[in-house]
Order: C-alpha cells, then structure tokens, then sequence
C-alpha cells in the first residue's frame, strides 16, 4: 500500500474514531484523550486504535466494526476497556499527570 494512502486513511479512521459515541462519552466523564492516539495493529485499513487519558493514566482501546469490509465508519469502546468506561476520571484535578 501506497505510504500516502495509508496516512490519508489513518487520518481519516482516527476523525471517525473522534466522532464515535464512545470517544465523545469518555470525554463526558472526564478523561482528557486528545493526542493520545496510538495505532496498534496494522492492515489495509486501521483496525484498533489506543488512546491514554493524561489525567489518570488509564488506556482505552478502541475497535473499527467494519474494518474487515473496508470501513472505518463503525468505531467502540472494545470489551476490555467498557468497565475502566464506567468510571468518571479519577484524577484530581486538570493539571494531574501533565507536565507543565
């Protein structure tokens, strides 16, 4: 696969990932994930992606439903991260594991 294409794809998978009903309830209960982005596996279309909230340092993974047809529409929560989900951040207050 083409590197740009690839890029161009990966941007556009981690936009939709942004837009999911997952990542926006994550940031509802306090967990700050911008720039936190990690792709952890790799094929013709991104499949799962991680992000680490930097305020209490939990990682929640994130899959794409409809990775096998080509799609990158269809992002969750995995089943592995739904009871950290549960949860309001736990840090105590914004500036809790930044560095300043």
């Amino acid at each position: 696969m083409d590197t740009r294409k690839w890029g161009f794809e990966f941007t556009e998978a981690r936009q939709r990932l942004f837009a999911s009903s997952d990542f926006h309830a994550l940031r509802g209960s306090g967990h700050d994930l911008k720039d936190g982005v990690v792709l952890t596996s790799v094929s013709d279309v991104p499949f799962e992606m991680s992000f680490k909230c930097i305020d209490c340092g939990v990682a929640f993974w994130f899959e794409n439903a409809s990775w096998s047809t080509g799609g990158m529409a269809e992002w969750h929560l995995s089943s592995c991260s739904r009871e950290d989900a549960s949860h309001v951040c736990r840090a105590p207050g914004p500036s809790y594991g930044r560095r300043g």
